[in-house]
């Protein structure tokens, strides 16, 4: 289908919206190749959807010291993640509020405090700034240092995951997650899980929407894309990823549960643990999954995935962020996630098994990488059919969801469908409004 696409960067942020309305029709199947590549569109999204939204900055365990802290990133603002003397967690600005200095320029370390390399100004981890090189001599009594405190940034947390936001009016994040918490507790809170090494990182020269349009639902190209899995005896065949369930929730989350298995894959000496932290219904989620693929909305994708590595069956669990950059650039950000009380042997295997399949080395980021690029290349073509495709979305159109799954959410029964990409820009669309 072929729509005209204006010139969007002469329009008024309310004629954009008003085109988006006309243009982007999810419940009808139609997505325009523009929002992949447009730059206008880009700027729209940072002010309405990620200045706006929760977007995740950490897991819990990568400060697990009092006064370890960490720099990440909050809609392109460098942001301080600091444990405090008191163990509260904060986030503040990386800027000194005397000249707006960039504060902290390591990517981690353990402080007690932070002083800007330009005037001195020395920081508490807490926010309060607690010393003014030769204050009484170039201030007397007129600087008061209770004014000049770090600028705080909104986070909140679930199960080690942590989240931050500029927007003070944002609904608290345990509202944004919503039901979709239910599998959140499968992936991170079935055991206390930790991050083993720092995060892996690396530049794709693709729009972020397509990492997370591909893994809030898409395993229909998992038989083509990944085929070779399955020629390499890790599967058992191409198109195993179709069977299980696909379903999502308010506010664009959505994910892919493969099912059944007939194997465990997690680590026996954990049951126990994992009884105790799920409900009767999420464990029997947990102990027949074959794999578990989705998205917190916008950016952040999860992966448990079960495959079978020098003959023997491992599983690893691990989030990315699809970081933007630009209209069709983005930073890759992965961590690696394990049971903190499994085996050591089962660790190491696990984290063979995460480098050997998601890791910018591994058999499945490379296959998908190259399917991202290539789209985005295609979308910021000159040629007129390129600039004015609408992509398919059609899939599943025609089928009802299931009632009878224990979990919360929209269901279906198996996972080739577009249900969760149609829920995913529904609500990325009803955020460009504003």
């Amino acid at each position: 289908m072929i729509k005209t696409k204006k010139n969007l960067d002469k329009m008024t942020d309310n004629e954009k919206v008003d085109y988006l309305n006309e243009t982007v029709l999810p419940e009808e199947g139609s997505i325009p190749a523009y929002i992949l590549a447009d730059p206008s569109i880009y700027e729209l999204e940072h002010k309405n959807v990620f200045m706006k939204t929760w977007v995740f900055i950490g897991h819990e365990s990568e400060i697990p010291n009092k006064n370890d802290y960490m720099l990440r990133d909050v809609a392109g603002y460098s942001v301080i993640i600091s444990r405090t003397a008191d163990n509260e967690i904060k986030a503040f600005y990386n800027m000194c509020t005397h000249r707006g200095m960039k504060l902290c320029r390591a990517d981690k370390g353990n402080n007690a405090s932070f002083v800007c390399s330009y005037h001195g100004f020395n920081f508490k981890n807490n926010g309060d700034l607690i010393g003014v090189p030769l204050q009484k001599d170039i201030y007397g009594d007129t600087l008061d240092k209770s004014k000049l405190g770090l600028i705080e940034v909104r986070i909140e947390s679930y199960k080690g995951l942590l989240f931050g936001t500029w927007n003070e009016e944002a609904e608290p994040l345990t509202y944004f997650l919503g039901d979709f918490k239910w599998y959140l507790d499968i992936l991170v809170g079935r055991a206390d899980m930790e991050v083993v090494g720092p995060p892996q990182r690396f530049i794709l020269h693709s729009n972020w929407k397509i990492g997370a349009d591909n893994f809030v639902g898409d395993s229909y190209h998992t038989m083509v894309t990944h085929g070779s899995i399955a020629k390499l005896g890790m599967v058992p065949s191409a198109t195993y990823s179709k069977m299980g369930y696909q379903i999502h929730t308010k506010n664009g989350h959505g994910l892919n549960l493969g099912m059944p298995n007939p194997d465990f894959a997690f680590p026996e000496d954990l049951k126990s643990e994992y009884k105790s932290n799920l409900s009767n219904e999420q464990y029997e989620v947990l102990a027949n999954l074959k794999n578990m693929i989705g998205n917190i909305f916008p950016n952040l994708s999860f992966l448990i995935s079960h495959t079978k590595i020098k003959d023997q069956l491992i599983s690893n669990t691990s989030i990315r962020l699809w970081k933007p950059i630009d209209n069709g650039k983005m930073e890759v950000i992965a961590w690696f996630l394990v049971e903190k009380n499994a085996p050591e042997e089962w660790k190491k295997r696990s984290r063979e098994s995460f480098i050997l399949t998601f890791s910018p080395s591994g058999i499945f980021e490379q296959d998908d990488t190259e399917v991202f690029t290539d789209i985005t290349q295609a979308a910021t073509g000159h040629m007129p059919v390129m600039k004015e495709l609408t992509y398919n979305y059609t899939m599943g159109l025609h089928r009802k969801p299931v009632t009878d799954f224990a979990g919360p959410g929209i269901v279906y029964d198996d996972k080739f469908t577009e249900a969760n990409q149609r829920n995913f820009y529904r609500y990325w669309l009803d955020l460009m409004k504003g």
